[in-house]
């Protein structure tokens, strides 16, 4: 993999959506019951915006290729990525599908469940991606599964052909091929997207290793990268793996901080980190998201992320 030490150039492939965040969540109810929530806001998300506008925020310069509907969401979410500096050029006005949308409720300690709307973003293919590959270098591709798998697979495809490598973010949870992603630089899954994968519930080290293999197995990467919550995330290169702790915070809302800390952990491999020490990184970057409310707002700059780590550095040297 090329090491950038500058601005790592990203492409990122993945969904656009609206989210209508209910905050204070105190249960999920059961069909005919209703709860009282806290608060709510209209929150520009989906795994595409975080992770591009992460990566702006980390210090990565992002192309993102997505589709949104020609309507009020769509054009607010243009306008905040392009606030961000990443570049919109490949993204899709539909005129004829709604802007993808995501109701999600968000329980004490951050937790959360979501209901979605894929909108336009089912009719994102990969002629953007073709485009965008064509029009400039990248130093890495970010791809997920909230769009058509077609159009994983075939982005996969396209970014191999060009030499560029990829970090497939697993999620959402579900149990697909690995076969034509042979050859991945990185494939990270969190809990649920590991069970959905590989049949095993990561509950101890042992197990993540067992989960970790068989999806080394099947995808052939560089990297297997479990991600774990607040336990941390489980790393495995083909022969050693190991558990890289999470730094302990009060978390308040846990949406988007997978999508920072894959922004954040492959903007630091671009710069030539290790493996080890672009994870640490990358919890930091998660850890203050997740004390946070929203998916946008709760991403923080780089300077934040650093900042966070000399502290926690500081704090342990003072123990």
């Amino acid at each position: 993999m090329r090491r950038c030490t500058s601005k790592p150039k990203l492409l990122v492939v993945g969904s656009m959506n609206m989210d209508l965040v209910f905050s204070g969540t105190p249960r999920i109810p059961v069909y005919g019951e209703s709860v009282r929530c806290g608060s709510y806001s209209f929150i520009p998300g989906g795994k595409g915006t975080n992770q591009a506008f992460a990566a702006a925020k980390l210090g990565s310069r992002p192309t993102l290729v997505g589709r949104v509907g020609d309507d009020e969401y769509g054009r607010c979410l243009m306008s905040e990525l392009e606030v961000a500096q990443v570049d919109t050029r490949f993204i899709v006005r539909d005129v004829e599908a709604q802007t993808g949308f995501a109701l999600m409720c968000v329980a004490e300690g951050g937790r959360y469940v979501s209901y979605h709307i894929a909108g336009a973003n089912l009719g994102l293919d990969a002629s953007a991606v073709e485009r965008a590959l064509k029009g400039g270098s990248f130093d890495m591709v970010i791809l997920q599964l909230e769009i058509p798998l077609e159009t994983v697979y075939r982005t996969y495809e396209l970014s191999k052909k060009n030499g560029v490598p990829v970090f497939l973010d697993a999620g959402p949870a579900m149990s697909i091929d690995l076969e034509p992603f042979k050859g991945l630089h990185i494939i990270s899954p969190n809990e649920a997207e590991t069970v959905a994968m590989s049949g095993i519930e990561p509950q101890t080290e042992a197990d993540a290793r067992d989960a970790a293999e068989l999806l080394f197995e099947r995808a052939g990467p560089r990297y297997v990268i479990l991600k774990l919550g607040g336990r941390g995330a489980y790393f495995f290169d083909g022969a050693d793996g190991r558990l890289i702790p999470a730094f302990v915070v009060n978390a308040i809302d846990s949406t988007a901080a997978g999508d920072t800390f894959n922004a954040a952990l492959v903007t630091r491999l671009c710069r030539g980190d290790s493996i080890e020490h672009a994870i640490t990184v990358a919890h930091a970057a998660a850890a203050i998201c997740v004390s946070r409310k929203g998916a946008l707002p709760s991403i923080p700059a780089e300077a934040e992320v650093d900042a966070f780590l000399r502290h926690e550095q500081a704090s342990r040297r003072e123990s």
